[in-house]
């Protein structure tokens, strides 16, 4: 409801249309009489401008809007271990034709950027070399999803924690918070067929 309406409210107009697409069309869905509306049918994975104005004895007023998407899907589990040498990071598939890529992020919990490898949607496992023997490091994955050539990016996995140390057999896995990415580098890859 509008902070200083001109009246007494008794409708409201709700429009509706793909953000990042200038083509795409403008729904209207007129006379709504609730202050609460589901918008149903909207495409998985799209930016919505979704805008309401009210509508008094006077006429109606303006229109107020809000951007809104349609949830990308995350990935739900995110497995590090260390075997020998090898940090070995397993990850639950997302199985959606939109999904372009994976994007693995680590970085050591002092530090503020996380490093970044991106891999094809073959590839939910990969095994990197011990990085620094002592030192506990955070990892994290995430899809990106091309959809009418615009990319974007899923929710991180819930991000794993372990520290590295000389007996490998000793590891620690815990949750801990996210920042931002940058660099990347090259690490042996293990396929895997979706």
């Amino acid at each position: 409801q509008p902070s200083m309406p001109n009246g007494i409210i008794i409708m409201y107009d709700i429009r509706y249309r793909e953000s990042d697409n200038s083509d795409s069309f403008v729904f209207f869905v007129n006379g709504i009489t609730d202050t609460q509306y589901i918008i149903s049918g909207l495409t998985s994975f799209i930016s919505y401008t979704i805008g309401v104005r009210a509508y008094t004895i006077a006429g109606p007023g303006e229109w107020i809007e809000i951007q809104a998407s349609t949830l990308l899907p995350g990935i739900e589990d995110l497995i590090v271990e260390i075997l020998e040498d090898i940090v070995i990071i397993n990850w639950t598939p997302l199985n959606y034709t939109e999904l372009t890529s994976y994007v693995l992020e680590y970085k050591q919990t002092n530090e503020q950027t996380f490093q970044t490898i991106i891999f094809p949607v073959s590839v939910v496992s990969i095994g990197l070399p011990i990085l620094q023997h002592d030192i506990e490091y955070v990892f994290q994955v995430y899809g990106v999803f091309t959809i009418n050539n615009v990319e974007y990016e899923s929710e991180r996995s819930p991000p794993v924690t372990i520290m590295i140390t000389m007996d490998s057999s000793t590891t620690s896995l815990t949750t801990s918070s996210t920042l931002s990415s940058t660099t990347s580098s090259t690490p042996s890859l293990i396929s895997s067929s979706n």
